[in-house]
Order: C-alpha cells, then structure tokens, then sequence
C-alpha cells in the first residue's frame, strides 16, 4: 500500500485490489464510483469504511451556550489489512467511546498546530488515546516544525508513505512520517 498526499488534507491510498481517496468530510472507493459524506459504515470493493461525527471546535464553556462549529467526519478505513483514520478537520479531544469505536489504528492522519483546529496539546493528547502505529501531519501547515513541536525529531519529507505489510509497522514505538505534495 502506499499514500501520496494530494494537498491540504486529502490523500490517496493506493492497496493492492483498491485505492481510496479520502479529504476532510469525504471518502470515495476509486473506480467504483461511490463515496460518502455521512456517517455510517459501509464496504465498497472490499473496503471497509466506517464515518463518525465529529466537530471543528471543542466543548468550550462559550459552545455549551452556541454551536460546537460545524460538523465534520472522522473517517476510519482498511486497505491491504492496513486500517487507516483519516480525522478531518478535529477540533477537540475525542471521548473514550469515540476512540473504542476507532479501535487500533495503523495510520493516523491528523492536521495541528498555527492556523488549524488542533492546538499542539489537544493532538498529543488524541495521538496519545488513539495509539497509533504512525502519524501523517496534514493540512497546509504540516512540516517538520510542527512535528518537533509535539516531540517527533528528526521528520524528513518523502514523496510517499510505502507499507508491505501491517507488519513492517513497528510495535513499539510511533512512526511520523512527513509527505510532500511536490
């Protein structure tokens, strides 16, 4: 399997017997024609995607009187045995039955930091929860700065993210892996 980051927050996921697109509030099943912008689960060419609401701002005391932002969706899919969660545009810790629900993830994709949803704490404090294998930055601020400043040194840009196997993932330790839309 392999990932190639097209921009802001959308990446293509290319497995073996398919490939999805996935961006913030969206995934689609290449060359099936079908993609979902609503929570649910579903399988599409052996894919299976499930869609959780989330929220762009986080239960502050401001938001118990108004609006939690607007909607958006995290997005939880396995290609190649490899299950991916791509968060969207997150804006707040995710509850415990949000993360069970999310189960083992191999690959994060996760957008924070200056100018997004997710100061650096709350991403930490999701990464931590959520334990994944490796973390993808995304969004029009990911770089090796905002990396070091959750504590991942030493973050070199690739073209694309290449994974054999769920077991070429190391169990013991995170992955942080920086793509590059050039």
């Amino acid at each position: 399997m392999e990932i190639i980051w097209k921009g802001n927050s959308s990446f293509e996921v290319k497995g073996k017997n398919a490939s999805v697109a996935v961006d913030s509030g969206e995934i689609g099943v290449l060359e099936s024609g079908k993609s979902f912008t609503w929570p649910g689960e579903y399988e599409v060419k052996g894919v299976p995607i499930s869609t959780i609401t989330a929220w762009t701002k986080s239960k502050s005391k401001e938001e118990t009187e108004g609006a939690k932002g607007d909607e958006t969706l995290i997005i939880d899919f396995v290609v190649d045995g490899i299950r991916c969660c791509h968060l969207g545009k997150l804006g707040h810790i995710l509850p415990s039955d949000v993360v069970n629900k999310i189960g083992d993830v191999d690959v994060l994709m996760i957008e924070f930091g200056a100018g997004t949803n997710l100061d650096n704490k709350k991403a930490i404090e999701i990464i931590e929860s959520i334990e994944p294998r490796s973390v993808l930055a995304m969004g029009k601020n990911a770089n090796a700065v905002a990396f070091k400043e959750i504590g991942a040194e030493g973050v070199v840009p690739q073209n694309k993210f290449v994974i054999k196997s769920q077991s070429e993932l190391p169990e013991d330790k995170r992955v942080y892996v920086l793509l590059s839309n050039d």
